[in-house]
């Protein structure tokens, strides 16, 4: 009897049900991250310099707290994007994705809980217990969000099949939106909070959106597709424990570089200036004595890899794991099995099966097309310190006329507002109509012509004295003072407008006409798109530079707008793609951990920053962008080498 061939599923347009949790998740949470990192910066800034009046601290003390908080941040971030490994080993391995979530956001409100008692101590003139509480409270926010960083979009993946498999480009789209709709309203808010309220205050309300975030996954438990982990149980344990253990030696660099060393030189030049002498550098006595205090640090590295190699092989002798590093390792130890017309990998086809056989050159194809992707994020993580140093140096006041000057924030908030509630009904089978849109839409700008319209037509307000004589003020005008933090608000702020103007102007033409663009070839026009906007920043800071130089007006800082829309097309190309490729490109048992190895590329990228922010005490701020610029243009050059060679292979979830 001749059976029927399998049918495909039938394809739908319909989202998920759990997608809308999801998304609200990550709004919230974008929220209480972003709006904690805005504030960072600065805070930092005033609590090394002990909060006194800035203007009153000498350049070299000042110079000091710049490049320190620079390289705090920037370790902060580092390890924010670090501990997705560890996140990504125990979700894939022990717990699954849920729960894993669940129990990190859990940690990751308990730093913000303890930052904002650090802004109260700090608040209270205990500066060394507020900056250790500090160091404490960003730990726990490097360990939860890091923990829960690959698990949700990789857990936003898991929610699709074969049948609907086609709207995965367009809701990682809405979740990337989601994230900047978080991140748009805190870096405006948290600045405000920061000024008027005090900083206990400012790090308290993102933690409650944290909160809010963990209850809005919580009552999404029903409604998720749930990729159980393997093995799980005891196994899975021992898994997540030898992994710990084999990937210590990144934690050991981070702690053992960038904290216990920089502590050390530090030490060794304030004992240098109290006795009156020249800091000698690093020398070999330097790293001598280094040593001999934190010699426990390099031994016990050293043991837990060793532990870890051992744990290893009684793992693989007690079930064979088909994870990436046992079918690697079996495809290296094994190759006296390869037979006449086999490749390197097909040992490990041969017993793993296709798909885990297929691991291992998938996630290393995709590991070498995305090691270039690390200076990428060294740049753009820089919003929340350089470029907050730069608009610091900027006249921060706006004036407008006064009609207009209330429609702009009115507008940029009730459009936004709008976005949400368009996106969570896409997201949730309920569309808003069309003609809806085009109502809310065309109201909005309505109102911005009348604006500008009694801006134009006003009565004058009357006469003033003058040195010339009575002047008639015509114009009733608006002044706000921005915050430097503010700025960064900017970046949400067009991503909400670059996302879909790409998809309606450049993509959507393009695709009529039978023309698809690949995700390696936005990768590489993105990267490029980065080096061109810290070219621009750089050419921007020379003109603040010599403003300062001839005691001229000061440049204002609405200019940053020019790099911050090129870094911002930047960001769409390469963030939002590097999610779907990542992804996509991952077999189904190691989505988790190749989203984990793509936020790696995010920690390289701020150990670059931090390794580099010393810089910023000897040469001037252009400088250090254009460094920037030209590693960036390097780096975009030899990825779009490896993108012309690289061929891949799509993954997603079967159908259930």
């Amino acid at each position: 009897m001749q059976r029927e061939p399998l049918k495909s599923p039938p394809t739908t347009e319909l989202m998920p049900p759990g997608i809308p949790y999801i998304v609200g998740n990550e709004a919230a949470e974008r929220f209480s991250f972003y709006g904690m990192k805005a504030i960072l910066k600065v805070y930092l800034i005033a609590l090394f310099v002990r909060f006194v009046d800035e203007s009153t601290v000498p350049a070299e003390a000042m110079a000091n707290a710049n490049a320190r908080s620079t390289e705090v941040v920037h370790l902060f971030v580092a390890g924010v994007y670090a501990f997705p490994l560890l996140g990504a080993i125990i979700s894939d391995r022990l717990l699954g994705k849920y729960r894993t979530i669940i129990w990190f956001s859990l940690v990751y409100c308990a730093g913000h809980a303890v930052l904002a008692v650090a802004g109260r101590i700090g608040a209270m003139s205990q500066f060394d217990a507020a900056e250790l509480s500090m160091y404490l409270g960003l730990g726990l926010i490097a360990v939860g969000s890091g923990g829960i960083k690959p698990c949700v979009s990789a857990n936003v993946g898991d929610q699709f099949n074969e049948s609907n498999g086609q709207l995965v480009s367009k809701v990682f789209q809405a979740f990337y939106f989601s994230i900047n709709f978080g991140s748009f309203f805190s870096t405006l808010s948290t600045p405000l909070l920061l000024r008027y309220v005090g900083p206990e205050v400012a790090f308290g309300v993102p933690g409650v959106l944290m909160a809010i975030a963990t209850v809005v996954f919580w009552m999404g438990r029903h409604k998720f597709v749930r990729v159980p982990p393997k093995p799980g149980g005891k196994l899975g344990v021992f898994d997540t424990l030898l992994t710990t253990l084999l990937f210590s030696p990144l934690f050991s660099l981070i702690l053992g570089y960038f904290v216990f060393w920089e502590s050390h030189l530090a030490a060794a030049q304030d004992a240098a200036k109290k006795a009156g002498t020249e800091f000698p550098g690093v020398t070999a006595d330097l790293l001598k004595d280094y040593f001999a205090v934190y010699w426990w640090l390099p031994v016990a590295t050293l043991t837990a890899v060793a532990v870890g190699v051992a744990l290893f092989r009684v793992r693989q002798r007690i079930e064979v794991s088909n994870a990436f590093l046992p079918v690697l390792l079996y495809n290296l130890t094994h190759q006296h099995e390869r037979k006449p017309g086999m490749s390197f990998f097909d040992v490990g086809r041969t017993k793993f099966g296709a798909e885990a056989g297929d691991g291992p050159p998938a996630v290393l194809r995709i590991m070498l097309v995305f090691s270039m992707v690390s200076v990428f994020w060294a740049l753009f993580d820089q919003h929340a310190s350089t470029w907050v140093d730069q608009a610091r140096q900027m006249a921060l006041g706006v004036t407008m006329p006064a009609y207009f000057g209330y429609w702009v924030p009115l507008a940029a908030l009730g459009l936004s507002l709008f976005a949400g509630v368009w996106l969570f009904g896409w997201i949730g089978n309920v569309p808003v109509p069309r003609r809806v849109t085009v109502a809310v839409v065309g109201a909005v700008f309505a109102l911005g012509f009348i604006a500008v319209v009694c801006d134009l037509f006003a009565p004058p307000l009357g006469d003033i004295v003058s040195g010339e004589g009575v002047e008639t003020v015509r114009k009733r005008t608006l002044s706000i003072q921005m915050e430097a933090a503010q700025l960064s608000a900017i970046n949400p702020l067009l991503v909400m407008i670059v996302i879909p103007a790409l998809n309606l102007l450049l993509y959507a033409p393009l695709r009529a006409r039978g023309i698809e663009i690949t995700p390696l070839q936005k990768l590489t026009v993105g990267m490029f798109l980065a080096a061109a906007a810290f070219a621009a920043a750089a050419v921007l800071q020379g003109a603040i530079e010599t403003a300062a130089a001839e005691h001229a007006s000061k440049v204002h800082a609405l200019w940053q707008i020019v790099q911050y829309f090129i870094m911002t097309v930047s960001e769409v190309l390469v963030s939002i793609t590097g999610l779907e490729f990542a992804y996509t490109q991952a077999p189904r048992a190691m989505k988790s951990t190749i989203m984990s190895f793509w936020l790696l590329c995010i920690t390289f990228g701020n150990l670059l920053v931090a390794f580099l922010a010393p810089l910023q005490k000897t040469i001037d701020l252009s400088q250090f962008f254009w460094l920037f610029a030209g590693l960036m243009a390097g780096a975009a050059t030899i990825f779009m080498l490896f993108a012309l060679n690289y061929q891949g292979k799509t993954y997603l979830q079967q159908e259930q």
